[in-house]
């Protein structure tokens, strides 16, 4: 999916995402990573997370990267915060977290995305 035109809409079907090969997260088969998307540059990153029943995602941190996750099916401990199917999680940049699966499977939709200094204007 990673080489997919960046000048056009791409629409992948529950079939054609349950077709895209997997491969395990931090070599852990009970961690199952699926890229969708990746920027031109590779730093931002989209993807599936599935967590095999009571697997954990290890502590760690991106010093300089955000992390946004939507947990679409089952329950996770994100950081020690329990999170069920329709959760969002933001993990700030340099936060350690822990991710932790509970007794059912975890789908979790992702977007890993270096931090980027920008002077905004709020107002227009």
């Amino acid at each position: 999916m990673s080489d997919a035109p960046q000048d056009k809409v791409t629409v992948l079907s529950a079939e054609a995402l349950a077709e895209l090969r997997s491969f395990p997260l931090h070599g852990d088969e009970r961690l199952q990573n699926k890229l969708l998307w990746k920027s031109p540059n590779g730093d931002t990153i989209v993807g599936l997370i599935q967590m095999a029943p009571g697997a954990r995602d290890v502590g760690h941190n991106h010093p300089s990267a955000t992390q946004h996750t939507w947990v679409i099916d089952g329950t996770v401990s994100i950081g020690g915060v329990e999170a069920s199917a329709g959760s969002y999680a933001f993990v700030p940049p340099g936060v350690d977290h822990e991710t932790v699966a509970g007794e059912e499977p975890v789908t979790m939709f992702y977007i890993y995305q270096p931090t980027v200094e920008h002077d905004h204007d709020h107002d227009h």
